[in-house]
């Protein structure tokens, strides 16, 4: 669906030595436990993503063919200054239609999902398009990619961060295959975004799993810790995956970076 969207590329600043004195000191973990507890994030949410994969394939193909979807397509493919064969991973694939939409523009793109039942449409869509040989398509966790250092020109990740029980092992795993000056672009939802519109469900019991609800903010600093530069950004106010409108108001995609932040729907970063 069209969406109204607005970019700015300043930069947010680095925490301060003050901030971090402020800091309360580093909480002692058990490794064993956060693996096991990661672990356990990951099965409920391949579960939660097979259950809907059905109604996110059917609103990502109607999506692909929205009036607006070229000029999203070439946003992407600019600010990832992709050429013809350039190497892309796209990360949080889902049901592969951005993945196909760049393979059919020349780039050798690598699919992975932590859904079976992504990939299998992933697949079939690929095949239907003619690209079934061009796409290496993988199920699998960002976070344990089996490339070696350096192999890819561009990472997308749209709309995968808020997903991950560890989002700084994924930044380090994908500094890790980009190659030096390569760029990543990721997207989360605003905190006032209809994609959180149960966020507060995460405090019952058993309530909405697979969630973390990363924000711009946070995405852009994790970012910055971690050694990356943000070059871009900016928003889109279109609706989520179950059509829930964005009633933020035009004033509001025109107002100072933290207001488009906090309303758009997804926020895109761009980062290298």
């Amino acid at each position: 669906m069209a969406s109204v969207n607005a970019s700015t590329t300043e930069q947010q600043p680095p925490v301060s030595p003050a901030d971090r004195q402020r800091l309360p000191p580093p909480v002692q973990i058990d490794p064993a436990r956060i693996e096991a507890d990661e672990a356990a994030w990951l099965e409920r949410s391949r579960a939660a993503w097979d259950a809907r994969a059905e109604r996110w394939d059917a609103r990502s193909e109607a999506n692909a063919l929205a009036p607006d979807r070229k000029r999203d397509l070439d946003r992407v493919w600019d600010a990832l200054r992709l050429t013809s064969g350039a190497r892309v991973l796209d990360a949080g694939c889902g049901s592969g239609q951005f993945a196909i939409a760049l393979a059919e523009r020349g780039a050798r793109v690598t699919g992975i999902d932590l859904s079976p039942e992504m990939i299998r449409r992933a697949l079939d869509h690929a095949a239907e398009q003619g690209v079934g040989n061009d796409i290496e398509w993988r199920v699998g966790d960002v976070k344990h990619l089996s490339e070696p250092l350096a192999v890819y020109d561009a990472i997308h990740a749209r709309v995968l961060f808020q997903f991950l029980p560890d989002v700084p092992g994924a930044l380090r795993e994908f500094r890790r295959v980009l190659k030096p000056g390569g760029r990543l672009l990721a997207s989360v939802p605003g905190a006032l975004s209809p994609i959180y519109r149960a966020s507060w469900m995460r405090h019952l019991p058993g309530g909405d799993p697979g969630h973390n609800y990363l924000l711009p903010w946070e995405l852009e600093n994790l970012l910055i810790e971690y050694g990356w530069r943000i070059l871009d950004g900016w928003g889109e106010w279109g609706d989520d995956l179950y059509g829930a409108a964005n009633d933020a108001t035009t004033a509001y995609r025109r107002a100072d970076r933290a207001v488009q932040q906090a309303t758009a729907t997804t926020w895109t970063v761009v980062a290298a």
